[in-house]
């Protein structure tokens, strides 16, 4: 059955008002450089089709986050544009939120669309911090002919001069390699610290303001395996909890993305993970009694 669910988590009309609401939600069904597994524009409507189906009390947080205002724009409509113009349309969308005071939180897509978003809010918050929650480094150059490539996207952060963290990286190619050894503003926590119990994860690196960019395939693909690019090895959906919850604690987030979910046939769980994760990102950042 297809779905046109337009408002994340079909929430009653008072908390969806797009003059009150605190976040908005940007649906970007962007993909013009995925390299393995296709589908990464059926990402924003499956997680707003599986988000009708979430129970909106929060019992963690005890209350429920949508109540803050979560209003859901229209879905980007890319047709007739190139990746450029497309990457422009979506920071631009990213740009009219912040002017409303609203949080922006933007589905995904392949990830090449946080470059402009988080363009967008470095502009207005100069002090930012990137943290970035995949299995891929995402730091080549440029990536089958083009440094718009999904691959790219935080070397295009380093060449913004924006600090970095990086968290749950298990994939790297030999570039990146050398590239992070040239003493880039890049601090790497790799996943296989984290499954041994010896991450050291630099908190102190975090600014006043961060923005969150969250790949799926950060997630072991034993519970998310729609995804472009799945790698073994992966994080659990109560570590990513965990560190979403300390981000959220320590820093005020000024802006989130959740990318690369590829729906399957059959996968609507990944569907599901997808926009619980979603809730519990809101969630975190507007609570702060997460036991």
């Amino acid at each position: 059955m297809e779905y046109s669910i337009s408002q994340f988590g079909a929430p009653d009309a008072p908390h969806c008002n797009p003059e009150t609401a605190q976040v908005t939600i940007i649906p970007a069904p962007l993909e013009y450089s995925v390299c393995y597994m296709k589908g990464t524009e059926h990402g924003p409507q499956a997680i707003l089709d599986a988000s009708s189906q979430m129970e909106l009390y929060d019992e963690e947080l005890d209350c429920c986050p949508i109540e803050i205002g979560v209003y859901t724009r229209p879905v980007l409509d890319y047709s007739g544009m190139d990746h450029a113009e497309a990457l422009k349309a979506t920071g631009q969308a990213v740009r009219e939120t912040l002017e409303k005071g609203q949080l922006p939180l933007i589905l995904g897509g392949e990830h090449s669309l946080s470059a402009p978003c988080i363009a967008a809010v470095h502009e207005k918050y100069p002090d930012l911090t990137v943290v970035h929650i995949d299995a891929h480094g995402d730091l080549r150059d440029e990536y089958e002919g083009t440094p718009l490539s999904h691959a790219s996207i935080e070397r295009r952060v380093v060449d913004m001069g924006i600090p970095l963290l990086e968290i749950g990286i298990r994939s790297f190619s030999p570039e990146e390699a050398e590239f992070l050894k040239s003493g880039p503003n890049i601090a790497v926590v790799w996943a296989y610290q984290i499954a041994r119990g010896i991450a050291q994860i630099p908190w102190e690196r975090l600014g006043k303001h961060v923005y969150l960019t969250i790949d799926l395939d950060a997630i072991d693909p034993s519970e998310m395996p729609a995804v472009g690019t799945p790698e073994p090895g992966g994080l659990s959906w109560y570590q990513v909890l965990d560190l979403v919850r300390e981000i959220c604690q320590r820093s005020t987030v000024v802006g989130m993305d959740v990318v690369e979910l590829c729906p399957m046939e059959g996968q609507t769980r990944a569907d599901f993970l997808a926009a619980k994760l979603v809730y519990k990102m809101i969630g975190y950042r507007f609570q702060q009694n997460a036991k």
